[in-house]
């Protein structure tokens, strides 16, 4: 296990090296032990660089990152796991510091929107509809409104010779009932996909 700087002081760290002061702070063994070293950090911002000096216990150690760098904090960050690690005496690069990407790209929608207005209208006043999913066969949809209690009876259905059928009451608003219905279609797409029941 190695030595970091906690991903949530990154945030911090790139706020520091936009002034001139003298900042604590901590590396972790990562990812499971508490066991930590403090240290402290110089900085002094200039222009067209900004010095960074580490003092971690009896080790100093300087570095110059150029202060319009949008990536300087992961590089002092790299930096410091280095330190914290021993690397930088011995000249063993750091493993590149791993950082949260942006989440994926959302998958397109099972329905389109006519699709969704339509079962939208069937929730307020029930109905019937036969929905493409891209599949071979498409998804039966039945809605009736509950009187008087506020709600809906779902009977959604694919297949033929064997369908899968789902059928459940759902009480509540609305909004309520089309969440419950679109949730409902999704999972009968799913089931209803080899490859994709078979990853689930």
């Amino acid at each position: 296990m190695n030595f970091a700087l906690p991903e949530d002081n990154l945030l911090r760290l790139l706020a520091q090296l936009n002034m001139t002061g003298t900042f604590n702070h901590t590396v972790s063994r990562m990812p499971y032990s508490r066991e930590q070293v403090t240290f402290r950090i110089r900085i002094e911002r200039g222009n067209p660089a900004t010095a960074v000096r580490i003092e971690m216990g009896e080790m100093v150690h300087c570095m110059d990152v150029k202060t319009d760098d949008p990536e300087k904090h992961l590089k002092v960050a790299d930096f410091i796991d280095a330190i914290a690690n021993g690397r930088v005496d011995g000249g063993e690069p750091a493993p590149p510091r791993v950082t949260r990407q942006p989440l994926l790209p959302e998958p397109d929608a099972l329905l389109s929107t006519d699709q969704t207005n339509r079962l939208r209208y069937m929730v307020r006043h029930g109905g019937f509809a036969s929905l493409e999913t891209g599949l071979a066969l498409p998804i039966n949809v039945a809605v009736h409104r509950t009187r008087p209690a506020e709600g809906v009876t779902i009977i959604a259905s694919i297949g033929t010779a064997k369908p899968r059928t789902k059928c459940f009451t759902v009480r509540g608003d609305q909004h309520e009932c089309l969440k419950r219905l679109l949730s409902s279609i999704e999972h009968l797409h799913i089931i209803a996909t080899p490859q994709r029941a078979a990853a689930a």
